[in-house]
């Protein structure tokens, strides 16, 4: 009697048990445009100077990301011994946002104001968020969390580099109080891990081929 050999039998069994498959990785993807009002901030009365915010071109994205919601550059003449101010001059945020699958969308409105003074060759400004800083929306099936970020102060009018506004958007995550977010994390299990199974398993079954070969050898 001719003995078939087990191993597409192995094969099929480790599969089954260890649930291995092909890794997949499923991103949301969505488009954003950010929109400014004003385009520039300017000095109190009597200044020469202000602040510019860009506009920020449609953008598409997946999963959750950063964003760069606006750079900011000073202009000025003013000497250092009669700077230009800033008192107290808001400024609003518009967030387009939209669930590329399902092709709903919305726009989100934050806001702020800067303070401070500025020179020809100097730079000194703050900026307070005003309103909400966190808003969460449905869009199709998806959750998105925009968190307005951090805040990079604007340079002398001489800088090459910008300052700038980003946010964070957090695709189907909670953000946590902190501004941040992510994954819970499941508690441990007291039920054996899917490795240590699989390698039990597979012990089982190599000890089944030994017997076979065994065998196979004796009626030979």
């Amino acid at each position: 009697m001719k003995l078939l050999s087990p191993f597409p039998l192995v094969v099929a069994s480790f599969v089954v048990v260890t649930g291995i498959q092909p890794a997949r990785a499923d991103f949301v993807a969505w488009t954003y445009n950010w929109g400014r009002t004003p385009i520039a901030v300017l000095s109190d009365a009597g200044g020469t100077g202000g602040i510019t915010l860009t506009d920020e071109s449609t953008q598409h994205a997946s999963g959750s990301s950063d964003i760069v919601a606006t750079n900011l550059r000073t202009f000025s003449s003013a000497a250092r011994a009669n700077p230009d101010h800033i008192t107290n001059k808001a400024y609003s945020l518009n967030l387009f946002l939209q669930d590329d699958i399902s092709g709903k969308s919305t726009t989100l409105a934050f806001g702020g104001k800067f303070n401070g003074t500025m020179t020809a060759y100097s730079s000194n400004i703050t900026n307070t968020f005003t309103g909400v800083t966190t808003q969460k929306v449905e869009l199709g099936d998806h959750t998105y969390t925009v968190v307005l970020g951090s805040y990079a102060p604007p340079g002398p009018p001489s800088a090459v580099n910008a300052g700038s506004i980003t946010a964070h958007i957090f695709v189907d995550e909670p953000a946590t109080s902190g501004g941040g977010g992510g994954t819970q994390v499941p508690p441990p299990s007291d039920a054996p891990e899917p490795t240590s199974m699989a390698l039990g398993s597979l012990g089982f079954i190599l000890i089944g081929m030994a017997g076979w070969r065994k065998r196979r050898i004796g009626l030979a």
